[in-house]
């Protein structure tokens, strides 16, 4: 990988274990572009810091002890491919409509990232919803 991919997969691997494992807020700044676009596995559509914050809130609000395990990462100019292994216990609030469950959950999921002066300009997901939605059932 080229310098540039390097620093690409670096600020992709902080985005996981900053702002999804640590809840750290104040690095968006830093690690996403203030324009920033955010497509879910469900076709939503959302812009903007405060959008992607408070999706972060969410998540990290149903589930305690909340990790990201990025399993592969692939660099290609200002582009970058993730597989990534969440885990959580839903035990702190509702998620997809389910109330806390108690349960360990896991699914897995890829993240399509395009970065503009290495930071996120645009990300796709698409996560393993039917695999989550069966544990979430029980």
């Amino acid at each position: 990988m080229s310098p540039a991919e390097e620093a690409n997969a670096a600020a992709i691997r902080a985005f996981y274990a900053e702002l999804w494992e640590q809840g750290d807020l104040s690095r968006l700044p830093a690690l996403m572009h203030e324009e920033v676009a955010f497509q879910g596995t469900f076709g939503q559509v959302m812009r903007g810091h405060d959008a992607f914050a408070a999706y972060v809130r969410s998540v990290r609000l149903a589930f305690s002890e909340y990790r990201c395990d990025v399993r592969d990462l692939l660099a290609q100019d200002d582009r970058v491919a993730a597989r990534v292994g969440f885990s959580g216990r839903h035990e702190a609030g509702p998620f997809l409509d389910f109330p806390p469950t108690g349960r360990n959950l896991t699914w897995e999921g890829v993240g399509f990232f395009r970065l503009e002066a290495g930071r996120i300009r645009h990300l796709w997901v698409m996560g393993d919803m039917l695999g989550l939605l069966g544990q979430l059932k029980g």
